[in-house]
């Protein structure tokens, strides 16, 4: 019996790329030499190193990360108060946020993967921010954290690796007038074949629209009905108690009903939702309510006497927190109604 012409081609195919050895990024949608996870697909503008397996994927419509832009010391760790992704070394790109995990083919190198993305990437018009290899990653031991990236590892979000024995990361970012795309690529060498994780954030307004402004006379309302009402106008800088400029309709506001009601003695509780720890949400919440205090007293003349911050952290949650709709509502201030 005679063989198969498209078998011959098939089996020539994979001798010729056994003989020359390729390891090139394939293109957007390439078969892998194992099963993809259900759903799963590759990012176009980054592609998947070819052989590789895509085993997590996931996509949050609209999310904050951080990205690695420097060097991760032990001295701006210390500084931030053991925050591993911090100012000193990092930036916050906010918007349509992915993350693909791969198992890269046995024998290839983290840094033979690492360099053929790299190129697809520059071939795309992505500028590079920011590469290291190894030690030029950290000043301290354990870069198998990811550097901390998110707070989470390469094995996906909240797992925890084993540490791989080179480590390759390259954050790059691609221009564009519909809004730019910031990419965090991270390969590990784990025994015999690497590991590569790609984080995507397509940065675009948040749409503003899906909590209700409420003005003076709701919170009124709300005060007198229910003894509390939630705020979700006063916005802070990713994880500080720095108020942003566009809080300042919702300062007006509060303003407004305070003064309307001179009597009236409030606890500012601040809310945050459950990424991070207990401990530090408490205390980020805490401070972020006497920032609010501290502008209502020095910028709008109300009485210091009339305002106790209180910080609540993640312990009165008003939705789910396993999605980012529910955090989203979790995450506010909150004026208590005191007894006389």
């Amino acid at each position: 019996m005679g063989v198969r012409t498209d078998s011959r081609n098939t089996i020539m195919k994979v001798v010729l790329a056994i003989v020359l050895g390729s390891a090139v990024v394939a293109s957007p949608g390439a078969s892998a030499f194992a099963k993809d996870i259900a759903g799963g697909k590759d990012y176009p503008l980054i592609g998947r190193y070819d052989g590789s397996t895509l085993t997590v994927y996931t996509v949050k419509e609209y999310e904050e990360e951080r990205l690695l832009t420097k060097a991760v010391k032990g001295a701006d760790i210390r500084a931030a108060k053991g925050k591993r992704l911090n100012e000193a070394n990092s930036i916050t790109v906010a918007g349509k946020a992915y993350r693909l995990k791969y198992d890269g083919p046995q024998g290839r190198t983290a840094l033979e993967v690492a360099r053929n993305l790299q190129d697809g990437m520059k071939a795309k018009g992505f500028e590079i921010l920011f590469q290291c290899r190894g030690a030029e990653c950290s000043d301290m031991n354990g870069t198998e954290l990811y550097f901390g990236l998110n707070e989470e590892g390469p094995m996906g979000r909240g797992a925890i690796h084993p540490g791989p024995a080179d480590v390759v990361y390259t954050a790059a970012v691609l221009k564009r007038a519909e809004g730019d795309v910031y990419a965090g690529v991270y390969v590990g060498q784990v025994g015999a074949k690497p590991e590569i994780l790609v984080d995507v954030v397509e940065t675009k307004p948040m749409e503003t629209d899906k909590i209700v402004f409420i003005d003076a006379s709701a919170m009124q309302k709300a005060i007198e009905k229910d003894g509390r009402v939630a705020l979700y106008g006063i916005l802070f800088d990713f994880d500080k108690a720095t108020i942003r400029p566009d809080s300042k309709p919702t300062l007006d506001e509060i303003s407004k009903f305070l003064k309307a009601n001179p009597s009236l003695k409030m606890v500012v509780a601040g809310h945050t939702d459950a990424k991070g720890g207990f401990d530090y949400n408490v205390d980020l919440s805490k401070r972020r309510a006497s920032a609010v205090v501290d502008t209502l007293v020095k910028q709008y003349g109300i009485g210091v006497a009339r305002l106790k911050p209180f910080g609540v952290g993640m312990a009165s949650p008003i939705a789910s927190n396993d999605n980012d709709a529910g955090r989203a509502k979790n995450r506010r201030v909150e004026l208590v109604k005191m007894s006389d």
